[in-house]
């Protein structure tokens, strides 16, 4: 091609673009906003006092954390809100949050659950059936008595195994098991699950979806979003021994 035509082509091709551009509305920065939903799911497990121990949290400090939440006009979601709202079918409050408690400890009915009754929160407990009555854990009662005040009760595996070294039986019995054993003694739905550390691989997933679970999460960091894939959804550790400061970065 001479370089007068390339020239000529190069121009022409210049102006179809610009006139394209002049016919095709730019997507404004509020319309790509509304596409994804972000949330933060803030992750907790013992409220107790245990130096060195990332994963707890002294009462004192929870209690500092909750309460900003409420001066800050934070609105705690239900699981049904946060799922419903990353579906599109509820509008997010101004300020939503999640609040997660793992594993099950006895020091959530002892610290979080009268804190969260007082300021009127909602949260949510993935626990650990299996261990259920041993005494660091919660037992059926309390469960019960947190469920009645609104918290929602969803499985977190039979014995907390790192699932992906289990065999194909062995994990759906983990999965399975503790789902209905939650749906037995509290009469509610229980098909939201949470990861023992974090932990899956494709057989996890392959039974999730065979056992019809909606959503699951995971322990990756960072604010759970409607773009996520619904059996990977993120969420935000809270570290013990973190500072305010930090902890308010999350947010």
């Amino acid at each position: 091609m001479k370089p007068f035509v390339r020239a000529l082509f190069a121009l022409c091709l210049a102006m179809l673009a610009c006139m394209l551009s002049l016919f095709t509305p730019a997507l404004s920065a509020p319309a790509q906003a509304a596409s994804s939903i972000r949330i933060p799911v803030l992750n907790y497990h013992s409220i107790t006092v245990d130096p060195g121990n990332r994963a707890t949290i002294a009462p004192d400090k929870f209690e500092e954390q909750m309460r900003y939440l409420a001066d800050e006009g934070y609105t705690t979601l239900t699981l049904q809100q946060f799922t419903d709202i990353l579906e599109g079918k509820e509008k997010p409050p101004e300020k939503p949050i999640l609040l997660t408690f793992d594993d099950g400890y006895a020091d959530n009915y002892e610290h979080a659950y009268p804190l969260l009754k007082k300021l009127k929160f909602n949260a949510t407990l993935f626990m650990v059936p299996g261990f259920v009555g041993d005494g660091y854990y919660l037992d059926w009662e309390q469960v019960k008595t947190m469920k009645e005040a609104g918290w929602d009760i969803q499985p977190h595996s039979m014995s907390h195994p790192h699932l992906p070294k289990l065999s194909a039986k062995k994990q759906a019995y983990e999965i399975t098991e503790s789902r209905r054993l939650i749906e037995e003694q509290l009469g509610t739905t229980a098909d939201i699950f949470c990861y023992p550390y974090g932990e899956f691989n494709r057989t996890t997933l392959n039974l999730l979806k065979e056992n019809k679970f909606r959503y699951a999460f995971t322990i990756d960091q960072g604010w759970a979003s409607s773009e996520q894939d619904p059996l990977k959804l993120k969420r935000l550790f809270v570290n013990g021994e973190a500072s305010m400061k930090a902890w308010k970065r999350l947010l």
